[in-house]
């Protein structure tokens, strides 16, 4: 049993530093941001996917200044909704941090035909968490690693 566990060890040792998770306060932190993104999906879910937009962007001051931006996101997410159905449902299927100063979420969403996955990156900036990144795809081959 001791040398079982003296292999165990040096296998632990050869394996490299074990990657440290975000403290439990990054996440904490994230919510103001990610207060934005359920907004966002239930705005989407009641069916007003330009106001979702439009509301979302004027939370992130780094998207309020992308002209032109939210009437591109908006055709998307019309088209989407005119092939696949209205939204019905979402739910969170994972969050990932990268330091203390981005969050990445995936969302599912199901519409009445399709399902689409959403990204949405939230980051710390000096004025605090907002979305800096958000987009969906309807390829369900690239989910997968």
């Amino acid at each position: 049993m001791r040398r079982t566990m003296i292999f165990a060890l040096a296998g632990l040792a050869l394996a490299g530093p074990l990657p440290v998770a975000a403290a439990p306060a990054v996440q904490k932190e994230a919510t103001a941001a990610d207060g934005q993104v359920q907004l966002f999906l239930a705005t989407l879910k009641a069916g007003k996917g330009g106001q979702a937009v439009e509301e979302l962007m004027a939370a992130s001051p780094l998207w309020a200044k992308h002209a032109g931006f939210s009437e591109q996101m908006t055709g998307q997410i019309d088209a989407a909704v005119k092939a696949y159905g209205p939204v019905i449902s979402y739910e969170r299927v994972s969050t990932a941090n990268v330091g203390t100063m981005a969050t990445r979420e995936y969302y599912l969403v199901q519409h009445r035909d399709m399902v689409t996955r959403w990204e949405f990156d939230l980051v710390r900036t000096p004025s605090g968490w907002n979305v800096g990144f958000f987009g969906f795809t309807d390829q369900p081959n690239t989910w997968f690693s």
